[in-house]
């Protein structure tokens, strides 16, 4: 490839879509999985940004077949986290539906948004983190959190309305599609997360979902109780961080018990559990 490509004519071919996709040569070669093809092509100039005729860019297609690799080297060469305006989807909800934790951090370290401004106003398709509670992704929804999420869309710098941020109410959520992972309702507390938020309808999640859960069970109980002060110190070290500098935290001169602390470490023993008790319920329903 490097040897076709250093004729000059063959150069106006680079981004030139061609079947079976009617992809560009790096949409191709990222399909392939070909780590070493997309860095020639990156490097003899192809466009990184070039989607397909679905509006998939490169990295759009990379994350949702789960190629770290190519991942790295797409982000690394200064592809845009967001993916295309063309796609309505984002690289990170697709990393988030399909319980790829290792690409949300990924694509979090290289500045995806958590809180996707149009997704989020037209709730199409949504916002991440409740994205992670309907597909069941604890540790999606981790990772979400250790990048520095908001917990509740009030918090963000422009106004939702209302009806969006009802619509799209968390703990709501966790009693619908999660209601046997106690864990999300646990960790969206230790974030500040409103349990009390009223849907649509102007129901709390316990009067929309009378019925008993582990996930409900937890929410009662939490209601009745206030954050720990550790909790709260966590909270605020980390919002004096900002979103951008909080993989500087590892570097603060504090006790080694407290770092893992501050990155929710404790949280990561739920993270099997949940992906492993889901992958069973997709098993027993194909069967």
């Amino acid at each position: 490839m490097r040897k076709i490509l250093s004729e000059p004519e063959s150069l106006q071919w680079i981004n030139h879509r061609v079947r079976p996709y009617l992809a560009p040569p790096l949409r191709l070669a990222v399909s392939g999985g070909s780590v070493e093809c997309a860095k020639v092509l990156i490097e003899a100039g192809a466009d990184i940004e070039l989607e397909d005729v679905k509006g998939q860019t490169p990295l759009f297609v990379a994350t949702s077949t789960r190629k770290t690799e190519l991942m790295k080297v797409l982000l690394e060469s200064g592809a845009n986290p967001e993916g295309s305006k063309k796609n309505r989807c984002s690289p990170l909800l697709v990393a988030v539906r399909d319980g790829f934790s290792e690409g949300v951090k990924l694509l979090l370290k290289y500045g995806a948004d958590p809180e996707p401004f149009d997704q989020i106003l037209t709730c199409v398709p949504g916002w991440p983190l409740q994205h992670a509670i309907v597909y069941a992704h604890f540790s999606c929804f981790l990772e979400l959190v250790k990048g520095g999420c908001v917990a509740n869309l009030r918090d963000l710098p422009y106004e939702v309305n209302s009806s969006i941020v009802s619509r799209l109410s968390i703990p709501h959520a966790i009693l619908k599609y999660a209601r046997d992972y106690p864990e999300f309702v646990i960790l969206y507390h230790e974030i500040g997360g409103n349990l009390w938020q009223l849907n649509n309808k102007g129901l709390s999640p316990l009067e929309e979902f009378p019925e008993s859960s582990p996930a409900k069970q937890s929410i009662t109980s939490l209601l009745g109780s206030t954050r720990s002060l550790k909790s709260i110190c966590r909270h605020k070290i980390r919002q004096q961080f900002h979103r951008r500098n909080l993989d500087k935290l590892t570097s603060l001169d504090l006790p080694s018990c407290l770092i893992p602390y501050l990155s929710f470490e404790e949280f990561t023993k739920y993270s099997k559990r949940t992906e492993e008790n889901t992958h069973t319920k997709v098993v027993k329903k194909e069967e």
